[in-house]
């Protein structure tokens, strides 16, 4: 029996920020691109690697040492000096601030030295590459998870509930645009869009009622000072929010 064929899937794995800006490793990771081999894979895995590496602190992935490495702590410190980096120095009490370390120093370290500490750092990684077999793609339509926040509706960064699942995208799409059509109708009778309140805002951001930057933010892999372009995200009124939109899903056992 042949071998089934395969390709070599970069995947950006899934890290959730905080808003003090530290973050946290969750479960699953989202398909970014697929290669016929695994050098092309991984050259784009690096080159993507070492983009975040420009904006993310690595000691701010986690609360301690045991969620940046394999190493304990004492053999972090070794590995560093071995490198010709001077760690921190613990503060009364025995913690080290390794964040505010990183955050205040390291611009000063050299490329070799930087490379040396995410290296050790061997938990802090976003991309990763694996083999998979070839599957069809298809389009599902999915509804956003839209959840009331005091005043105004945040998306949730994550959930989404799949309604149907399209062959093509211009099906998906279609369905998308429908089922949107319906739901703004639904919430035009739910939300008061006047602007009676708009002075108590600094920015249009602020008044905006319905924020989905989170989830714009996640989708795209954005981190650290990576932002995204103003107003983008928010909608103010419900007949340009999106309560669908469409993702492209693997699909199973299908020729």
């Amino acid at each position: 029996m042949a071998k089934p064929a395969t390709r070599f899937v970069l995947k950006r794995l899934n890290w959730a920020e905080s808003y003090d800006g530290t973050m946290e490793r969750q479960p699953g990771a989202r398909n970014v691109a697929s290669f016929d081999t695994f050098d092309a894979a991984d050259a784009e895995r690096v080159t993507r690697e070492n983009a975040c590496r420009e904006v993310v602190n690595p000691f701010a992935c986690g609360a301690g040492v045991y969620f940046w490495t394999h190493l304990d702590e004492p053999r972090l410190r070794d590995w560093l000096m071995d490198h010709g980096v001077d760690p921190p120095n613990p503060k009364k009490g025995g913690a080290t601030d390794w964040a505010g370390w990183w955050k205040k120093g390291h611009a000063k370290l050299s490329a070799e030295k930087r490379h040396a500490v995410w290296e050790a750092l061997d938990k802090v990684r976003f991309y990763a590459v694996v083999e998979e077999p070839v599957r069809p793609v298809g389009y599902a339509v999915v509804h956003i998870n839209w959840q009331y926040n005091d005043e105004t509706y945040d998306a949730h960064p994550d959930q989404s509930e799949v309604m149907q699942v399209f062959r093509t995208r211009e099906r998906a799409e279609k369905e998308c645009a429908d089922s949107n059509d319906i739901a703004r109708d639904l919430w035009a009778d739910i939300v008061d869009e006047s602007d009676e309140f708009a002075g108590d805002y600094e920015t249009e951001d602020e008044y905006a009622m319905f924020d989905m930057r989170d989830r714009v933010r996640r989708q795209r892999g954005l981190l650290g000072s990576q932002k995204l372009n103003k107003g983008e995200g928010v909608f103010r009124l419900v007949k340009d929010t999106p309560f669908y939109e469409v993702i492209e899903v693997p699909l199973e056992g299908l020729e």
